[in-house]
């Protein structure tokens, strides 16, 4: 009875593992290339560190040209800061930056009276029905509108997911090595981050799945392909850069060295990702991410 239940249970195993490389492999075949498509998008996320936060103006603004450079048709970016006055970047510098698009979508989270925080869309086409994804955390924030290219309308969803916020010290040796990590700050913090940021891509693909239009979903979801955060995405949508980029790692976000793919272009099926790359270029400690889409 034991070996029939230990060969079932290895069969799962086997076709779980078969079903994953599959849904990651398949669509790189031969027979889903060459197809063709009459519309194209180049859109850009990026993850932007507050813009930059901590460096000079000049710095910044450099950013914002080398964005310009890139020559995106939609370009999306998170951890925005911009400030209301002083010789920092404020809302008139970043518009007067990007103005070659001549639509925008500033969707702060976190405003006062000093400075403002959140998601920038800019874009050559228009955005039409703008709302936010509000979330329970403090400094994270889904943005939703639909972008109308000529005849056609796509739902677009800019995403900053929860992050692990994860410091030197919750590295420390003795709370990994002591037989308690259950209560060490690491495993408190992976175990509750993680909680929020599922409920988070719930509330994302729920909108996706609302959307009379076909969607786009990009941005920062601060989780590895092999998460369930991304598994939700994935099996409704698809990934750009994994159906464009065979044999490269594409990692988005750097630190201490250690290179993690944690920023997505994600869209739906009847969309065609035609190409997708991450930028190697140090503004942020995240890379931009640009794809082209066709339909």
């Amino acid at each position: 009875m034991f070996r029939i239940i230990r060969r079932i249970f290895w069969s799962i195993i086997a076709l779980l593992v078969f079903w994953c490389a599959w849904s990651l492999f398949s669509h790189r075949m031969p027979w889903q290339k060459g197809k063709k498509t009459t519309n194209e998008l180049k859109i850009l996320t990026y993850n932007t560190h507050a813009m930059m936060i901590g460096e000079s103006l000049d710095s910044k603004l450099a950013m914002l040209q080398y964005i310009n450079r890139l020559d995106a048709d939609i370009v999306c970016l998170q951890e925005v800061l911009v400030y209301k006055s002083g010789q920092r970047l404020t809302l008139p510098m970043l518009r007067e930056a990007m103005r070659q698009y001549p639509y925008t979508y500033y969707d702060f989270k976190h405003y006062n009276s000093r400075r403002q925080f959140g998601n920038v869309v800019f874009s050559r086409y228009p955005l039409i029905h703008k709302q936010t994804i509000r979330y329970e955390s403090a400094s994270n924030i889904s943005s939703q509108c639909d972008v109308v290219v000529g005849a056609d309308t796509l739902r677009l969803v800019v995403n900053h997911l929860e992050s692990f916020k994860l410091e030197d010290s919750d590295f420390h040796i003795d709370s990994l090595t002591s037989g308690n990590f259950k209560e060490s700050s690491l495993n408190r913090k992976l175990t509750k981050t993680s909680q929020l940021r599922r409920k988070q891509v719930q509330q994302v693909r729920s909108a996706i799945r609302q959307s009379p239009y076909p969607a786009i979903a990009v941005g920062d979801f601060n989780a590895v392909p092999l998460s369930l955060v991304y598994w939700t995405m994935n099996l409704v949508m698809r990934d750009c850069f994994a159906e464009t980029s065979v044999g490269r790692y594409g990692a988005t976000y750097q630190r201490k060295g250690i290179g993690i793919r944690i920023d997505y272009i994600f869209c739906s099926r009847e969309l065609v990702p035609l190409a997708c790359r991450t930028e190697k270029k140090h503004y942020s400690d995240h890379y931009p991410v640009v794809a082209t889409i066709g339909w």
